[in-house]
Formats: C-alpha cells, structure tokens, sequence
C-alpha cells in the first residue's frame, strides 16, 4: 500500500511534544516514532552509496585544519554511529565524483589515491575491503572499512585500444583500477557511456554494449560487484541476464513509491532478486520519509524477500547536513529532522521503525548489512594481490 508521504521535518514537528514527554519519564529507550532503540553496533550495518561531496567541501577550504577529512571529521562520525562498512565511490561518471576534475580516467584517479591516503591517515581506524577475508563477521567497533566502488564505467573505457593487440587489453583500466582496491564498479550514472545508457535519456533505454557486456564477464571473474543504479531498465534486465553473479542497486527507490525514470520497476526488481543481488532504498531530502522507506521495505519484502534488501543512504547528518554546507563555515542555512541529527540517531530512528512494522532482529540484520555481507562473501577473491589473468576477453 502506498502512504501519504508526509516529511520526516513535519513529522517531528508534530510529535515534538510527545517525545518530551516521553524522555521525561524513567521507561525504556524509545525513539520519537515510539519503537523500541535498536543499538546500531548490534548489527552489521552496512550503507550503500555515501558520496564524496564532504571530501570535496572541505578539501575546498583555505584551512589546512580541514585537509584530513576521512580521519578527523567523517571515519569518527561513521564509527560513532556504528556502521561496519560503507560502500564509496573512488570515482565515476559524475564529476563531483571525480573530485571536480574534468578528465575522466585522470579525475578518479585522484579521488582514488585521495582515499587511499585518507585511509592512511587513520592509523587503522579505517580500512579497504578487498578480500573475503577482510569482510565482517561481526559488527565493527572502534573502527570501519570502506567497500571502493566507481559511479559509472566512463573511467575505465577506452575508446581507442591500442590496433593490433589481443582484445582482452581493452579490460586494462578496469584491472589497474581492481588492483587498487576497487571491488564494485557501476556500469552508468545517468548518462550514456561506452558500457552501456543510463537513464537521462529515458527509462527503458537500450541494453547494454558489446564493450559493457564484457566489462561484466571480467567483472564476474576478477571478483568484483557489479552496481546496476542509475542504468536504464533495458539495461539492468541485460546485466541481470548475463551475470554469473549477483547485481546490486545499492541506491535507487521503488515506483510506485516515486514515480521518476530513476525508481526501479517491478520487472527490474525481480530480476535483481532472481541473480541473489540486493534493492538498495535511500533517503531524499524532503521527498522520502523514513516512513516512506520503510513502506518501500514492507514492499519489497513481499515481493522478492528480506534477502535482496538494502539500504543505500539514510541522509545527511548534522556534521555534513548539506552536500555544500560544511557547519563553522558555511552559512545562510539553518537545519532540522534528519538533516540536524547524528549519523547514530539515524540507524535508531530507522531500525526502530522497522522492529515497530513487525520485522525481526534477524530479519533487519539481513536489510542493514547482511546481505551485502553474503554477496561478499561469494564475490570476492581469496586473497590480495588478487590474480588478474585468465579472465575472458
């Protein structure tokens, strides 16, 4: 059933009083919605897409203070808010995913090596993902590890191969990228490149290239995650068909919940399921409630089951409420609901929401991280440096 889609903004203005009431007593925790406080470090939380715009903000400013970004002001948020693991995209199609550099195989090369060192800095504290021995078996404390994925395969594309050569060369700047440390690429952002189209130019589009249907087979053989969000839908079902391995959404909604080209369909939907991937839903400022989302998830439940359920973003939090606001010095906003609580009171309020809609603990461990936990752990390779010969052409 489809809900009025009131904002969660207007829903804590609303219940503002009654979640006073309710902190004034001695009962057990409860968030504002009345659901029992789900500890988010009792889960493998696992975050779909979190983009880089905050590396890009403060990396913008003249204070030198601000140049460590993953180390001083995101990894301690992303740790006290309890995730395990957050999928990020170390380049792609879309220029703030290139840390605003036109070139494109140049631009995520520099968002690539950015994170890298940023990794660096943090004396263990954060981590890369590139094994299936670096994967989770319990939720992370103390420390969280990043999943190195692309935002669309313009990148690794080269429309110029060298004449002459065994064609198998035109998988070089996708392996160099692998060898790096990037697990998962997806294929378009809402353009057309040489994989395939996304879904600027419409929704059902065309399927993929002969380019993009290679680009899976080699992705299905080193050990990578194969990212469908942003495709058109012709796309998708192609990716879906040709996979050995489970495709993934990691950050699109459901029509009929939102009716824009970028939702998934149920055809789309099913056909994810049906190669074991996983709908990753996410929160969009003033459009999805988490209300909202949690319908999407009772949804998809019903349709193709907790297993190929995710969640890709839960929404800006008070330390970055704005992909353009960084708090001391930015200015001329002023911030509430989401947008002004902690990473931590998001996975709460979400999780809580979830347990209240009668979803068991078991069963929200699979929709905050597990099933990405499982597609890993079938995935990945063994061992790092990961070979990278023997792979079809």
């Amino acid at each position: 059933m489809i809900h009025t889609r009131a904002t969660r903004r207007e829903f804590l203005s609303r219940t503002t009083g009654l979640a006073g009431a309710a902190a004034a007593t001695c009962l057990a925790p409860h968030d504002v919605f009345g659901a029992p406080v789900k500890n988010p470090n009792d889960f493998i939380i696992v975050e779909g897409h979190r983009d880089i715009w905050e590396f890009n903000g403060r990396f913008a400013l003249k204070d030198k203070g601000q140049w460590s970004p993953l180390r001083d002001f995101i990894g301690p948020r992303l740790i006290d808010g309890g995730y395990s693991v957050v999928i990020m995209p170390c380049g792609g199609d879309s220029i703030d995913e290139r840390g605003a550099r036109d070139p494109l195989f140049e631009g995520s090369m520099r968002v690539l090596d950015m994170l890298l060192t940023e990794v660096e800095k943090t004396d263990g504290k954060v981590s890369i993902i590139r094994t299936k021995s670096d994967v989770p078996e319990k939720p992370n404390r103390g420390k969280v590890q990043l999943f190195l994925d692309m935002e669309g395969g313009a990148s690794i594309s080269d429309p110029e191969p060298e004449p002459g050569y065994n064609p198998e060369r035109r998988m070089a700047l996708l392996r160099q990228f692998f060898r790096l440390g990037m697990r998962g690429l997806q294929l378009t952002h809402n353009g057309r490149n040489m994989l395939g189209q996304g879904i600027a130019e419409g929704k059902m589009g065309s399927r993929l290239s002969e380019f993009g249907v290679a680009v899976v087979k080699e992705m299905n053989c080193l050990g990578m995650m194969v990212g469908v969000s942003h495709l058109s839908a012709n796309g998708l079902l192609h990716a879906a068909e040709i996979s050995t391995k489970p495709i993934v959404s990691t950050h699109q909604n459901v029509n009929p919940f939102l009716k824009t080209p970028l939702e998934l369909i149920d055809e789309e939907i099913k056909a994810v399921a049906k190669t074991g991937g996983i709908v990753g839903i996410r929160y969009i400022a003033e459009e999805t409630s988490y209300k909202l989302l949690v319908d999407e998830v009772e949804y998809l439940a019903k349709n193709i089951g907790v297993e190929h359920i995710g969640v890709g973003w839960l929404g800006h939090d008070v330390g970055n409420p704005d992909p353009h606001y960084i708090p001391g010095y930015s200015k001329g906003k002023t911030f509430s609901g989401v947008e002004a609580e902690t990473m931590r009171r998001h996975w709460e309020n979400f999780m809580g929401m979830l347990s209240e809609r009668g979803f068991k603990d078991e069963e929200i461990a699979l929709i905050v991280g597990g099933n990405y936990i499982r597609i890993w752990k079938q995935i990945l390779p063994e061992v790092n440096p990961a070979p990278t010969t023997g792979c079809p052409g």
